[in-house]
């Protein structure tokens, strides 16, 4: 892992130092530089040295000397392609993926990010032609921002880095935020300023050097079906997925140092565990449990009968808290799940250990793992034989309902279910999973949004789809999962290791695109695919036991009153009454409102940082 950053346009060397000090924890080992004063082209590299310590440094020119490349990530199936491209009889210098990226941009332009397998984000600068290229992985696990302001481009995969340059002024993109609060996260190409931009997952964008002008292409984008081509072609099925699996886990197992495992008590981190043991011997497993009995896992993570030294953290509330604090400190992009302050906490136990870990994050999205997909589907059952008016005087009659602090506890699953059922059928999941009403993100922006508009994409998804369950499952890998990849990758950079994520696989990705719905999802039968496929080696405990999210008790930090008004910062709240308000209600039980507190917080810290 590393950060990658650069500047087009204005000769500055000491902001390109300043960027690369701001993200120095994603690259501690080394922090190199690609200097062309005569053409004002600054870029810049911190590296992570997980594959090819020696020969993996950064910024690197292809063999040919045309190309300079900084890259953040890991290209998994790199050998594959290395192997095809020695066959065209180029020359490698190195083991590592950094010059396969670079050399196999070279050979295929930009569809060589269609024949990865992995996380990304990349800037590569080609003399002849002048022009610089951006690109991003098809998930966004790796982020990348830029902007074009003041007759120059700044690029950085922190925000923050492009924050460094003081001469620059932002204003807020309230649209950017009024979707932060919707969905949890700035979906690109959203930033919480108008002035920067995210380069979206799949894309690819062309910048001319001697004008400026910026050209964006798609090369991948999941909601269109599967990306299979000469390196990922369609192989992978129900009888040799197990297989398939095997060999996904050895490509994403290469690395200099012992891989460390974050366990937790799902199915997908079982599997993952299991055949990377299977692999590399034993190692050392990393978890953590909690005070709080309704979110502890601890108990299905200690009878798990695994060759692993397993590292089980008993965290209590004021470490949590203790933690929630340091992050703030940080200045990083903003995100609304409170599970980074956990995710935070095993990495940095990790990263004493090992540099790189694996997880098991992406099963649930590609095999309908979560309870929404559940809900959603008897939401439509109910949607065919209710009356709309119905569901109205249901949430009625709901209102009163107390809200406990218990993880997922009845009264919660119960309003938040009944809640927007009389909305479309693709707005159901969008009303589940923001933490405001569109009504209300108006009075609290003080701003009027155009309904189809704003949630034009998501309605483009939903029509391009004639099973609501695929539309399902492509609105959470596009929606719901950046939340997850961005909370992974400020935890785990934050403490200087690299997260992989097997089940994240363009191959399992496009097999889950490609199967028929009844093949991988049942509503009587959670995760039906994954435990047919292994049903000889998930053990009963895991079988049994009940979903459940990485999450902690949040309210033990909300509800200290004394604290979250030493944190914000008034001048700074987007609408001061209405928090407030909100605040009030949430401390008396009364209202559903810890999510939206707690992304308010987060974003106002942001914006206190950030002052412009």
């Amino acid at each position: 892992m590393c950060a990658i950053f650069g500047i087009i346009g204005k000769k500055n060397d000491s902001l390109l130092k300043k960027i690369s000090e701001s993200q120095i924890y994603r690259g501690p080992d080394e922090q190199n530089f690609y200097v062309d004063k005569d053409k004002s082209i600054y870029l810049g590299s911190n590296r992570l040295a997980v594959v090819d310590k020696a020969g993996g440094q950064q910024p690197m020119l292809s063999d040919d000397g045309n190309y300079v490349i900084t890259y953040n990530g890991c290209i998994f199936n790199f050998n594959e392609i290395r192997k095809f491209l020695e066959k065209k009889k180029i020359n490698f210098k190195t083991n590592s993926d950094t010059e396969v990226l670079i050399e196999a941009f070279a050979y295929f332009g930009h569809k060589c990010f269609n024949y990865f397998d992995g996380m990304w984000a990349c800037a590569i600068y080609d003399k002849k032609k002048n022009y610089l290229t951006l690109s991003r992985d098809y998930l966004g696990q790796k982020p990348l921002y830029y902007s074009t302001i003041n007759n120059q481009f700044i690029f950085s995969s922190q925000i923050n880095g492009i924050l460094c340059d003081k001469d620059l002024k932002f204003s807020k993109d309230k649209i950017g935020v009024a979707k932060y609060f919707i969905h949890g996260f700035f979906p690109s190409p959203h930033s919480p300023y108008n002035e920067i931009k995210q380069l979206e997952p799949g894309s690819f964008l062309d910048l001319d050097l001697s004008t400026l002008s910026l050209k964006k292409n798609f090369y991948w984008d999941l909601a269109s079906g599967p990306d299979y081509n000469i390196f990922f072609e369609k192989k992978i099925d129900k009888e040799n997925f197990q297989i398939k699996f095997k060999e996904i886990i050895n490509n994403y197992s290469i690395s200099d140092k012992k891989m460390a495992l974050s366990l937790s008590g799902g199915t997908d981190s079982f599997l993952t565990s299991y055949f990377l043991t299977e692999k590399i011997g034993k190692t050392s497993s990393f978890s953590l449990g909690f005070e709080d009995a309704s979110y502890d896992e601890s108990k299905i993570i200690k009878n798990l009968d695994l060759k692993l030294e397993k590292k089980l953290y008993k965290v209590k509330n004021d470490e949590l808290k203790k933690t929630f604090l340091s992050i703030l400190s940080y200045n990083i992009d903003p995100v609304g799940d409170s599970s980074l302050i956990p995710t935070y906490l095993i990495f940095d136990k990790i990263k004493n250990f090992s540099n790189v870990a694996i997880t098991g994050d992406g099963g649930d999205e590609n095999f309908f793992g979560y309870i929404i997909f559940d809900g959603f589907k008897l939401a439509l059952i109910l949607k065919k034989i209710i009356p709309k008016f119905i569901f109205k005087l249901i949430n009625f009659f709901l209102r009163p309902l107390r809200i406990s602090d218990e993880y997922m506890s009845f009264n919660k699953r119960l309003k938040t279910f009944f809640l927007g059922l009389n909305d479309r059928n693709e707005k159901v999941l969008i009303n589940w999973i923001s933490t405001l009403s569109l009504k209300d993100i108006e009075k609290n922006l003080k701003i009027k949004i155009n309904e189809e508009s704003f949630f034009q994409n998501v309605k483009k998804i939903y029509d391009l789809n004639n099973d609501n369950m695929k539309f399902a499952q492509i609105y959470i890998f596009k929606y719901y999962l950046p939340v997850i990849l961005n909370k992974i990758d400020q935890a785990s950079m934050l403490n200087s290791v690299e997260a992989r994520s097997p089940f994240l696989s363009k191959h399992i990705i496009n097999f889950a695109l490609s199967e028929k719905i009844e093949n991988i999802y049942s509503i009587f039968k959670k995760k039906k695919f994954i435990l047919e496929t292994f049903s000889q080696i998930i053990p009963e405990s895991i079988r049994k036991s009940k979903k459940h999210g990485f999450a902690f008790k949040k309210e033990s930090i909300l509800k200290d009153e004394k604290l979250i008004k030493n944190l914000i910062d008034e001048k700074n709240l987007i609408n001061k009454e209405f928090f407030y308000k909100k605040y009030n209600k949430f401390l008396n039980n009364s209202g559903n409102y810890s999510n939206y507190i707690w992304h308010e917080i987060i974003l106002n810290n942001f914006y206190k940082k950030n002052k412009f």
